[in-house]
């Protein structure tokens, strides 16, 4: 069973990702603020992989982290072991592309058929279906 840390700014969407990812035989952790910064949630959980979501805003409806760096910032910090699965609605081409070229391991779009997930999160972990 793999640790699956969930980054996700709104509680709905992260409890139905976690509900699939605890479905898949994961278990999930999920984060709703990263305003503490990556190693402060990274470094205690020890995740196996992380879903984040690209855009990333506080209670306040502000943005509080920019998806992109918190990609960067996850390699760096896990020396690149962690994979990275973006989980976003920014679905377009670009962003999908710059993911990739920030470290993603693999980019989704919400919403997203649950079959989706469950394939991409055993693919990243290198598990059969």
């Amino acid at each position: 069973m793999a640790v699956v840390l969930i980054i996700e700014d709104s509680p709905t969407q992260a409890a139905v990702i976690a509900e699939v990812v605890r479905s898949s035989g994961h278990d999930p952790v999920v984060c709703t603020d990263i305003s503490k910064g990556v190693s402060q949630v990274l470094k205690p959980v020890n995740p196996d992989l992380v879903l984040l979501d690209l855009v990333l805003l506080g209670p306040d409806g502000k943005p509080v982290a920019d998806g992109f760096q918190v990609c960067r910032e996850i390699k760096r910090v896990s020396k690149n072991l962690v994979p990275v699965v973006v989980v976003s609605a920014k679905g377009d081409d670009d962003s999908a592309e710059w993911a990739i070229l920030q470290g993603a391991d693999a980019f989704l779009q919400k919403p997203f058929a649950v079959d989706d997930l469950v394939a991409v999160i055993h693919q990243v972990l290198g598990e059969g279906n």
